[in-house]
Formats: C-alpha cells, sequence, structure tokens
C-alpha cells in the first residue's frame, strides 16, 4: 500500500485534490474532497506532485490604467438544479484477503441526505439479544453522515435499523416527525455483494424515503390513535410486555412515567429498556394531547440521575405545538415533574 492516512492525493479524471482519510483494503481507499467523504479504488488516484509541477504558471495580472478599474457587466452564471432523491442507506462491503480468497469482513453504513431539507435523526441498532447502539444527530441537506459498522458475521444476529426522523426547521405542512425500519436480510446482502464485485463498485443503496412526508390531519391522527389495540406490547431483550391498558385513546393532564405505574413486572429489564418504554408511553399521550387540544399536561418522571427529563426535554424542543415547559419546584411534585404548556388553537 502505497498511500497512508493523511496522505495528498489527486483524482485522476477530475484533478480535484483530497485527503487519505481511511485505508479501506489493498485495493481502495476513503478520501476527502472537500467536505466529501467516498471510496475510490487505487487507479483512480495519484499523488498530486507530478501534476502541480507540470502545470503552467500563470502570467501576473497587466498592471491597470486608470479608468478600468471600472467593472463590466457580468454574465450571470448558470445555476446548478439537483434533482432531490431522498435519503436513502449506504453500504459499503469491506474485503479481507485470506490467502487466495476474498471474504466480506465488515459492512460500513451511511445515511445519504439527496434532499434540500435538514433533518434530525433518532437511530438506533438492535440486533438479536437487544439494542446494540444508539445515537441523535442532524444530517445536513445534500450530505451524507457515517452511522456504524456490523461485522458480516452478525447478519445471523437480524440487525434491524430503526430511524425517527424530524425536521431541524420544523414546517406545519410537513409531519412532525416519522418513523422507519430497514431490517438486513442476508440472502439480499449477499446477492448485493457479489454484484458490486462483477460491476467493481464500491457501495449499493437501499432507499428509506423518498420524500418528507406532509403533515396528517387532526381527523386521521385520531383514527389511527383509535386503532390502537388496548395495552399495547413492547418485545425487550427477548422478553414481552404489556402495558397497563388503562384508556389509551383518552388523554391525561397528569402522566407518572415511573416504571412501576406502566407495567406489571420490570424485573430484569436494564435501564435501557425501561427507558425506551418510558419514551414511548409519552410520545403517546403527548400525541393525545395535541390532537384533544388540552391546554396544558403534567409529566412526573422523578429525578434520578436525570436522564428521561432530558429526553422528554429533548423530544418537546422539537414539537411545535408546545408552547413552553417549565420544570420548577412544585408543592405536589418538588422537582420531579415537568409542565407542559400548549398553543392555543381556535
Amino acid at each position: 500500500m502505497k498511500y497512508e492516512i493523511g496522505d495528498r492525493i489527486l483524482l485522476v479524471h477530475s484533478k480535484e485534490e483530497g485527503t487519505v482519510v481511511d485505508i479501506i483494503n489493498d485495493k481502495m481507499v476513503m478520501v476527502e474532497v472537500g467536505n466529501t467523504s467516498f471510496p475510490v479504488y487505487l487507479d483512480q488516484i495519484d499523488f498530486p506532485y507530478f501534476h502541480r509541477f507540470t502545470q503552467k504558471k500563470t502570467a501576473p495580472p497587466p498592471r491597470k490604467l486608470p479608468g478600468e478599474e471600472i467593472r463590466t457587466e457580468q454574465k450571470k452564471k448558470h445555476e446548478v438544479f439537483r434533482t432531490e432523491k431522498g435519503v436513502s442507506l449506504s453500504m459499503l462491503p469491506v474485503f479481507q484477503h485470506d490467502g487466495m480468497e476474498e471474504g466480506v469482513q465488515l459492512l460500513k453504513f451511511h445515511l445519504v441526505n439527496e434532499t434540500s431539507l435538514a433533518l434530525q435523526f433518532h437511530f438506533q441498532l438492535w440486533m438479536k439479544n437487544g439494542m446494540e447502539l444508539e445515537m441523535r444527530n442532524e444530517l445536513l441537506p445534500w450530505n451524507h453522515f457515517y452511522l456504524t459498522d456490523v461485522a458480516f458475521e452478525a447478519l445471523n444476529d437480524n440487525p434491524r435499523f430503526e430511524f425517527t426522523f424530524s425536521l431541524k426547521e420544523p414546517n406545519p405542512k410537513l409531519a412532525r416527525n416519522f418513523h422507519k425500519t430497514w431490517k438486513m436480510k442476508p440472502k439480499q446482502i449477499f446477492q448485493h455483494v457479489n454484484e458490486l464485485r462483477i460491476r467493481r463498485d464500491a457501495t449499493v443503496s437501499y432507499p428509506l424515503f423518498d420524500k418528507y412526508p406532509e403533515w396528517t390531519p387532526e381527523e386521521t391522527i385520531q383514527q389511527k390513535i383509535e386503532q390502537k389495540p388496548v395495552g399495547s406490547q413492547y418485545t425487550i431483550m427477548g422478553k414481552t410486555i404489556t402495558l397497563q391498558p388503562d384508556s389509551p385513546v383518552e388523554p391525561k393532564e397528569e402522566l407518572d412515567l415511573h416504571i412501576e405505574n406502566l407495567i406489571k413486572d420490570h424485573r430484569g429489564l436494564s435501564n435501557i429498556a425501561i427507558l425506551a418504554i418510558q419514551l414511548n408511553e409519552f410520545q403517546h399521550y403527548l400525541d393525545l394531547a395535541i390532537s384533544h387540544k388540552l391546554p396544558r399536561m403534567v409529566v412526573i418522571h422523578g429525578i434520578g440521575k436525570g436522564k428521561l427529563r432530558e429526553e422528554l426535554h429533548a423530544i418537546l424542543k422539537q414539537t411545535p405545538e408546545v408552547n413552553y415547559y417549565v420544570n420548577e419546584y412544585h408543592p405536589k411534585y418538588g422537582y420531579g415533574a415537568t409542565e407542559i404548556f400548549f398553543h392555543s388553537y381556535r
């Protein structure tokens, strides 16, 4: 390998200069040109020094005479129009040589945004034994974001990607947020990797959505809420949990999120599993409060280490129907509750 991380390189076809940021294998490297990173084959790049040396040096501009500083009208540059293709997952297989054979070692995943919208996303990677990874971040327009690596052998653990997308700048005509699930199908992955080898391509793309969904009318939201089965179920760490069927289609002005009030038996659950149940319950009753046009709502989260409170406040910051919320001392709740005030729509 004649390239190392940090080396300056030149793209042979476009003559753009970049930097090597990762060594993928003995045939490919990851380069960064501008603010974009992408994989290239070694025969597509070269060191830039010979190109710089052979370039003709431009002569210094001629000295201007009095009066020549008046600018002439310049022709307008043609605007570059991009076609929005939505948001997708990009998978880059990393090959490993073992003697005479070549096998896939890792699958690198990027989230690609080919829209003009700035998005926020909540990402979770689930395996057979539970959630392996969780992150929240932003996805800028016409940009990509590195998510994670998945070991090729981990395909036997049925990896599942869970996404919740929202707009960085809320738009009343578009949905507040929406959920997408992508499951890895080993047979499909094997087929796509073989096709990449034949075509000598680097990545394969899996579309998540073509267009960000529009806002749903309140009547439709209410209909969906009423169709939800009484006693919602969650399967976490192989354990099926049924929430208490306490009038799930009616809003609550006071919601207690202590886990013992949500499920009958929470023994053996990890802190992450308990937090997931509490946040799902909160989101459900937050949607109910908004659809029923409640003026206010109190959520009891307790004090503890403050993780549940922080997650609740992060959701409230992204909810345009929320006017403001306070977490101050209250004679009844102490500091263990947040009071939410909604915008009044007539």
